[in-house]
C-alpha cells in the first residue's frame, strides 16, 4: 500500500508542507510507502494557447482528440495519484480561494481524465485538510466548499476532511511553524489514523 501527501502551496516548505510530512511519517511508522509531492517543485501550468485538443472528439471536423499542448510536470502528477492507494491534500487559503496551482491542476485533467484507473480508484481512499481564516480573508469560506466538491470528484472513497483555521492558534500563521500547535498534532494524528482504517477496510 502506498500513500501520497500533495502539499498544494507556492511556498517551499510551509504550514501545508510540515503537515504533511507529520502525516506521512506516522503512516510510514506504520509500515506504508510514502511519497510526498510539493508543487513547489514542479512546473504546473494552466490551460491555455490551445485549440481545445482535450475536446476534438466533439468537433464535428475532427472527432478525436488530440494531446495537450502544455508541456510540463501536470501528466506526472496525476500519474502519481493514480498510482497511491492513499491520497492526502493539504491545500492553503490564498485571497479567499483555492491556490493557483490547485486550479490549474484540477483542471488540467479534462485533458488526462479518461486515462485514470477508474475501477483500481474506487478502492482507494482521499482526505484533505484545507487551511482557511474566514473572518480575515474575503471569501475564504469558498475553500473549504470548493475543496470538498473537488475531493468528491476523485473517483475515491472520502476517508476525512479536516477545516483548520490557522488563524485561530496562538501561533503566528503566516511565518510560524502552525505544526507546533498541540491541537493541530491531534487533529492531524487523527486524520492519519483514521484515512489508513478506511484504506485498509477498502484493501480487506
Amino acid at each position: 500500500m502506498k500513500a501520497l501527501g500533495l502539499v498544494v502551496s507556492a511556498r517551499k516548505q510551509g504550514n501545508c508542507y510540515d503537515f504533511a510530512r507529520f502525516v506521512l511519517d506516522r503512516l510510514e511508522a506504520a509500515g506504508i510507502e510514502t511519497e510526498l509531492v510539493n508543487f513547489y517543485d514542479y512546473r504546473i501550468t494552466p490551460c491555455q494557447h490551445c485549440a481545445y485538443e482535450c475536446l476534438q472528439r466533439f468537433d464535428p471536423q475532427k472527432g478525436v482528440d488530440a494531446p495537450c499542448p502544455m508541456d510540463d510536470d501536470v501528466r506526472t502528477i496525476w500519474e502519481k495519484t493514480w498510482a497511491a492507494d492513499i491520497l492526502f491534500l493539504f491545500v492553503p487559503n490564498y485571497g479567499g480561494l483555492p491556490p493557483a496551482l490547485w486550479n490549474a491542476f484540477s483542471q488540467r485533467q479534462q485533458a488526462l481524465g479518461r486515462e485514470a484507473p477508474v475501477e483500481k480508484l474506487k478502492k482507494s481512499v482521499v482526505s484533505a485538510m484545507v487551511l482557511a481564516a474566514p473572518h480575515l480573508s474575503s471569501g475564504a469560506q469558498w475553500t473549504p466548499s470548493i475543496m470538498a466538491d473537488e475531493v468528491k470528484c476523485m473517483g475515491r472513497k472520502v476517508a476525512g476532511f479536516e477545516v483548520i483555521n490557522n488563524a485561530g492558534f496562538e501561533t503566528e500563521y503566516l511565518f510560524g511553524r502552525l505544526i507546533n500547535e498541540k491541537e493541530i498534532q491531534r487533529r492531524l494524528e487523527f486524520l492519519a489514523d483514521r484515512t489508513l482504517k478506511v484504506a485498509e477496510e477498502i484493501a480487506g
